[in-house]
This record gives C-alpha cells, structure tokens and sequence, in this order.
C-alpha cells in the first residue's frame, strides 16, 4: 500500500519544480530558464523511496484559498494522509508572513476537523535569497518566529530549502527525511539512535542513504538549531570525500561553534543505510567513538 503525501501552497513557491528536480530528475537550471506553467487540477505521482511506495499529491496554488474552505476538496487533498507538506517561500514571508501563518493554522484545523493522522510540516524554500553571513543565526530566527507566531499545541518541523546548485542537498534532505518516516528500517534505526542519545547533551546524529541524503536527523533537546545550517552543509561535502574520511575525527567549524564530528559507514548492516555521523559540543572522540560502538552493536543484534 502507498504512503500518500500531500503537498500544498500559495502559488509560484516552488512545489512542482521541488517534485520534478527531487524525484523525477529534472534539471534544475533548465526549470529556471523555462519555468514550469501552473500546476492545473490536483496531480498524483507514485515514486518508489527505500522499502516505501510513495503516492504524491501536488495541489495548484491557485486553488488553495478555494481548498482551504471546500470540505469536498479538503477530503481529496487530506484524506488518508500521511503527511502535509506546506511550502512557503522566503520573499512571500518577508512580504506578509501574517498570511502564511493564516494558511497553516488553518491546515491545522482541517486536519483536525477531518481527524486525519498527518504529520504536517513546513518548507521554507529560496533560502538562497537570504544573503547573510550569518545564516544559520537567521534560520534559527525565522524558526522561532513562526513557532511563536503559530502559537499551537504541537510544532512542526520546519526545513529550509533551496534548488541553488549550492544547496540543493537541502531539499533532497528534507525530502528524505520526512519520507524515511514512514519507512519501517529508518523508523527502527531511528529509535536505536534516539534512545542512545536521549541522556547525552548538546549532540546530533544524522543518517544518510546511498543517494547521500539524510533519512535520519535525532538531536539532544539542547542541540543548537542554528548549527544545523552549517552541518548539512559538511555532511555534504563529505559524502563526496574518499569513504575512509568519514570514519576521521575532525573538529566542524558551525558558524560561532566548534563541534567534533565522527562517523561510520553503516551500508553493512542495512543496504538502505551509508553513513552514520556524530557531531557533539560536549562529546569528544573517545566518546563519541562509544556512542557509534553502542549503535552498531543494536544494529548488528537486529539484522544478525
């Protein structure tokens, strides 16, 4: 059975381009020499990810104020859902951010009305458009804006994304990690990893697939969101570097932090798996060596 998706937003913010560069290969800089057309009528797609059969659904933007008050609409959109995908763009939010917040409690009302079980979660696209040397401080700002201005019982995870050549990792990693949800493998390795961090401080572990993006992202409560930015970024890069690098103990320069980074291949255990790394404030090798040591043990008693 496929897992259904939906994907929303006001128009001209990037949801059709994200389907076709993401998952259907596209190339990103032809879409910006010859735009997509609107998106006319719901569209549905099925894509395969990891042990997982995805069905998407791509709503116009045009129709979106319409959707958010026909219930007809909101049943096709909403039901049977999984998750909600609503994407806003950097310049709509600096433009009337008031708006976008409207859209989403709205969502969150629709979801509840319906009684749906869907995750939502927010894309902050065109962040290449925010020029700044200190973006990762910016991120963390604009984050805490819109869980405040939000104001709900639940926050929702919220990616920042860009189909700059120079970010592009950033919208394969959201898109990974939100499908990975759903995907018994990821769900598993994901808990091994949370409950081995649960009584650290000031640490993150993230997972990557073999396409080099992450399916997995567990964090301590106290982890510094602003280093995320920066971490994505290394991950990045060292997915392009020789595969013994990642097993190295290095020190990653995180805007104002300095974190230790230590990693190891994990494809052994599950194909669907590469690399495992730690990155830590407080953890230094010995450590963190003994966190990764911990994992692969869980892991070996699991799949052997």
């Amino acid at each position: 059975m496929a897992t259904k998706i939906s994907m929303v937003g006001k128009p001209e913010v990037g949801k059709t381009t994200i389907k076709k560069v993401i998952l259907e290969g596209e190339d990103p800089s032809e879409l910006v020499m010859f735009p997509l057309e609107a998106t006319i009528g719901i569209q549905y797609s099925v894509h395969e990810f990891m042990d997982l059969k995805i069905s998407l659904l791509d709503s116009p933007g045009q129709s979106l104020p319409l959707l958010l008050e026909d219930e007809q609409k909101q049943l096709m959109t909403f039901g049977n859902t999984s998750a909600i995908i609503y994407i806003f763009d950097y310049p709509t939010w600096i433009e009337n951010s008031q708006d976008i917040i409207d859209d989403i409690k709205k969502i969150y009302e629709i979801k509840n009305k319906l009684e749906v079980d869907a995750k939502i979660v927010l894309f902050l696209h065109k962040i290449d458009l925010l020029i700044h040397k200190k973006i990762g401080s910016m991120l963390a700002l604009i984050r805490k804006q819109v869980i405040k201005q939000l104001n709900l019982p639940e926050e929702f995870p919220i990616y920042f994304t860009s189909l700059h050549p120079n970010l592009i990792y950033t919208v394969y990693n959201a898109i990974s990690d939100i499908f990975s949800n759903f995907s018994k493998d990821s769900s598993y390795l994901k808990e091994i990893i949370r409950k081995s961090i649960s009584n650290l401080s000031k640490t993150l572990c993230v997972v990557s697939n073999q396409d080099d993006n992450l399916i997995i992202q567990v964090s301590s409560p106290d982890f510094d969101t602003s280093a995320l930015y920066y971490l994505y970024e290394k991950v990045y890069q060292s997915s392009k570097s020789p595969e013994e690098e990642i097993s190295k103990y290095k020190f990653i320069n995180a805007g104002s932090k300095i974190l230790y980074m230590l990693g190891e291949d994990i494809s052994k255990y599950h194909s669907n798996f590469k690399n495992l790394i730690l990155f830590s404030e407080i953890l230094e090798k010995e450590d963190l060596s003994k966190l990764i040591a911990d994992i692969r043990g869980k892991l070996l008693e699991y799949y052997n």
